[in-house]
């Protein structure tokens, strides 16, 4: 259509885009047709659209073409023009769900009206969020039907956003107003700013004054999202053309990180921190770039003129709130500092009075109301706030013990209250356990110038670890007395079969074999007491650093072999079965020969000693980590679990009684770990307690260089030459003893028997009925307590005489050999003629008699 065939269609004709547009357009495709066929109805109000200079647009026919001027041609945006002529639905799709309902009520004949109606349009190649305010009206033919719609149109788009703009803007304004923290007005204001404009990330970055680094202080993130508070990084790491475009003072915005040739060679660090697009206003101080304020985002977003305008108020009025607090900060601290100078003085004396050593309280008036503590006080009772209590309701937990009574006293009379080494019970922690500790104090009564007590002053100190550090130097010297005492009965024990082999030679030194045995027995005494001189000496030297060890490289075979040799005769005198669990290959370390094969006899005859007969020893070694791991296990009596952190301690042993079975004067161990030690090695002892057996196992470094067979004794009654006398049963677990005085007595005319246990005692007695008993105390089975008195309910045995034989000669020692039924009490190493005399005495009266009278052998 042109216009030469125009014709009478006036309405298309003078000025006006869009006048020129329709004459231009060709009509064949619309659902309107082209004009010459339109209505008269059509044409006039179309003119009337065209005429006006606000927009407007008609929507025609039953599909509703749609027709407009060149206002509503500005909302169209990219859909102009070919918008012109189509269908009002394929034009405006997605808003249709939207306006359709209003659409349908305007054919009905209904007028509506909607202000600022909330619209998604998709006008410039992009989602926009828009508002607009129309009314939508029927339009009706010539003959007055409803022909199609009409609607005058404008958007208010910029006014929403302005208003909302400045909302937000006195909204966080009110938010700013009280804060005077600057970290957390940056964090508040990005918050707001992050809800508001629905972002992932918010943050102020602020420069260093190099200008190379940006540090993020605090942040706002979306819930998920991960924060950069407490981060620094170098400005250059975003891409020099990003900074230097920020430098400038110029806003960044990138829609899409990968697509930015300035950004795209780094987006897999930004990709690092989830961000894909992003936003960044830059604040220029002084003509220096100072500040970030930037959103980011981990998807693409397309940054609108009013995302940047609401960021860059916000980062001016933001970064303007904080440097007020800032200057406020600098005037706070100037004030501090002048009152800090001021009360220096004050706080002078009152450092005095918390720094003094012993603790400190002023209590006020007849309620005892705490004014001041000091730390060593605090220390004392434990974290608590008490000042302006009253003492009764600060510490309640002293309620029934004496002191409250004797402040109260002290108030009264004036009178000044000392006391040491008192006991107090305090809670030192709320709902902990009580806490007994021990002072020295006193309770001054302040006095005013008018004679009246105003309050108490509380001095002392806490002599806790002072009265500990008493206690344990007593229980030092208890274990001192119980030492030598100890010590004392284990030198005793080998003198008695040295004695009494001594006295056999004398009285038959012809006979040979007796006289061999007898010499025999006497080196293996002396042997044992050499032996337990020289553990005395060696601890007194390792512990004095007197020990130079003479190294060589070592293997650990020889050394396995120098300590079995050492111990074999006890191990098979106990029948114990020993297993060797060692490599063949060599197990090289550096140490003394000496030394080590001393460590490893030790707890080998430990093993031996303290497991029963017929137990079972392990001795391993293997490799583990660069060291040489030696281990001792037996399946004896164990130990006990509060001894088990003690065990290497000097003078350490099991639970003593009076019989001391197994001896030793607790030297070994305490020996054999600085030895150890000495060596750069450690070790350490297990058990499951008494009666589980135990482990101990030493580590060596190792040095990277270029089965025994079951024997048994057999124990029983040695047979009594025929002579007259007396029938005695000698019961000793100490073989030599026990075999030497069987011999003196035997050369004395009596018919002895040996038994090395309480159970063969038991067993012997019941065969032999004998007339009297030697009894030693510390028997491995039974003390000689508690076989007294199983010997006393064993028929005929109950009138025999029962002679203790034990280390222990102190007169409680006697008292309880009396209590458990002995007849009398004989102190190692009793001499021949002092028990040869004694039962010389008891049978005294029974020569001619029938039997032997247990009341007639007492003396």
């Amino acid at each position: 259509m042109n216009s030469t065939s125009i014709g009478n269609f006036d309405f298309l004709t003078g000025d006006g885009k869009m006048r020129a547009l329709m004459r231009e357009h060709d009509w064949s495709h619309s659902p309107l047709g082209p004009p010459q066929h339109w209505s008269p109805a059509l044409r006039t109000v179309t003119g009337l659209i065209l005429d006006s200079k606000f927009p407007m647009f008609l929507a025609w026919g039953p599909e509703l073409g749609i027709l407009y001027n060149d206002p509503y041609s500005e909302v169209l945006g990219a859909k102009h023009p070919d918008a012109l002529g189509r269908r009002f639905d394929v034009v405006w799709t997605e808003i249709w769900p939207v306006i359709s309902p209003l659409i349908q009520r305007a054919l009905a004949g209904e007028a509506t009206f909607n202000e600022n109606l909330p619209l998604l349009m998709l006008r410039k190649g992009h989602e926009e969020q828009t508002w607009f305010t129309f009314s939508y009206s029927p339009a009706r033919d010539q003959n007055g039907n409803i022909a199609g719609m009409f609607c005058a149109c404008t958007e208010t788009t910029a006014q929403i956003l302005a208003e909302r703009r400045q909302a937000f803007e006195l909204k966080m304004a009110d938010l700013l107003r009280d804060l005077d923290d600057p970290y957390e007005i940056t964090e508040v204001a990005a918050a707001a700013l992050g809800r508001h404009l629905q972002v992932s990330r918010v943050g102020y970055g602020e420069i260093d004054p190099s200008g190379q680094f940006v540090s993020v202080a605090r942040d706002w993130t979306a819930p998920g999202v991960p924060s950069l508070a407490g981060e620094t990084r170098p400005l250059n790491s975003f891409g020099p053309d990003i900074i230097d475009h920020l430098r400038a003072g110029r806003v960044l915005r990138l829609d899409n990180i990968a697509d930015d040739p300035r950004s795209a060679p780094y987006a897999t660090g930004y990709a690092s921190i989830g961000t894909r697009s992003l936003l960044i206003v830059p604040l220029i101080k002084v003509g220096r770039l100072t500040a970030l304020l930037y959103l980011h985002e981990p998807g693409t977003r397309r940054w609108t003129n009013e995302d940047q305008t609401l960021t860059e108020h916000v980062a001016e009025r933001t970064w303007a709130a904080v440097e007020r607090a800032r200057a406020e900060e600098k005037r706070r601290a100037a004030e501090e500092t002048l009152s800090s100078q001021l009360a220096a003085e004050g706080n002078r004396l009152r450092a005095l009075f918390q720094q003094a050593p012993g603790f400190m309280a002023v209590l006020r008036g007849p309620e005892h109301v705490f004014e001041l503590a000091n730390a060593a006080y605090m220390r004392l009772i434990g974290a608590r706030d008490i000042i302006g209590k009253p003492v009764r309701l600060a510490l309640p937990e002293i309620e029934g013990q004496p002191f409250f009574a004797r402040l109260d006293h002290a108030f009264s009379t004036g009178e000044p209250f000392f006391a040491q080494q008192e006991r107090v019970v305090l809670q030192r922690t709320p709902g902990g356990p009580a806490t007994e500790r021990f002072v020295d104090f006193i309770f001054q009564p302040v006095i005013d110038t008018d004679g009246t007590t105003s309050g108490i002053f509380v001095e002392g100190y806490d002599v806790t670890d002072r009265k500990l550090a008493d206690e344990a130097l007593r229980a030092a010297d208890r274990r001192k007395d119980e030492f030598l005492a100890m010590l004392a009965h284990e030198l005793r024990n080998p003198l008695a079969p040295i004695s009494n082999a001594a006295q056999i030679l004398k009285m038959l030194s012809a006979d040979q074999p007796m006289v061999r045995k007898a010499s025999d027995i006497i080196a293996r005494q002396a042997e044992h007491m050499t032996s337990l001189v020289d553990d005395l000496l060696d601890v007194s030297r390792v512990t004095g650093g007197l020990v130079t060890l003479e190294k060589a490289v070592l293997d650990l075979h020889d050394v396995a072999a120098g300590a079995i040799e050492q111990v074999r005769t006890l191990i098979d005198a106990r029948r114990h079965r020993l297993k060797l669990d060692i490599p063949d290959h060599a197990l090289l370390v550096v140490g003394d020969r000496t030394r080590l094969v001393q460590v490893l006899a030790n707890l080998l005859n430990n093993a031996a000693k303290y497991t029963p007969e017929g137990g079972d020893i392990q001795l391993r070694m293997y490799e583990e980590a660069g060291r040489i791991v030696v281990s001792v296990r037996d399946n004896g009596a164990g130990i006990d679990a509060t001894l088990l952190p003690h065990i290497f301690e000097l003078f350490t042993q099991g639970e003593r009684s009076p019989d001391r079975a197994q001896g030793g004067l607790g030297l070994g161990l305490a020996l054999v770990r600085s030895l150890v030690t000495l060596h750069d090695g450690t070790i350490q002892a297990n058990s499951a307690g008494q009666g589980h057996g135990s482990t101990f196992t030493f580590r060596l470094p190792r040095h990277d260089g270029a089965g025994a067979s079951e024997q048994t004794r057999t124990k029983g009654v040695i047979p009594a030459a025929p002579r007259t006398g007396l029938k005695v049963i000698v019961v000793d677990d100490n073989i030599d003893a026990a075999d030497t005085l069987a011999m003196l007595l035997n050369a004395a005319g009596h018919q002895v028997y040996v038994a090395y246990s309480g159970a063969e005692a038991v067993q012997c007695a019941r065969k032999q009925k004998p007339q009297v008993f030697l009894l030693d105390i510390g028997l491995p089975d039974i003390d000689g307590y508690a076989l007294a008195k199983r010997l006393r309910e064993e028929e005929g045995c109950s009138e025999a005489v029962l002679i203790a034989l034990t280390g222990y000669g102190q007169a409680q020692d006697h008292a309880r050999t009396k209590a458990a039924g002995f007849d009398h009490h004989l102190v190692k190493p009793a001499g021949a003629l002092e028990v040869t005399a004694l039962l010389e005495q008891l049978t005294t009266d029974t020569k001619g008699d029938k039997g032997f009278s247990r009341g007639t052998a007492r003396i």
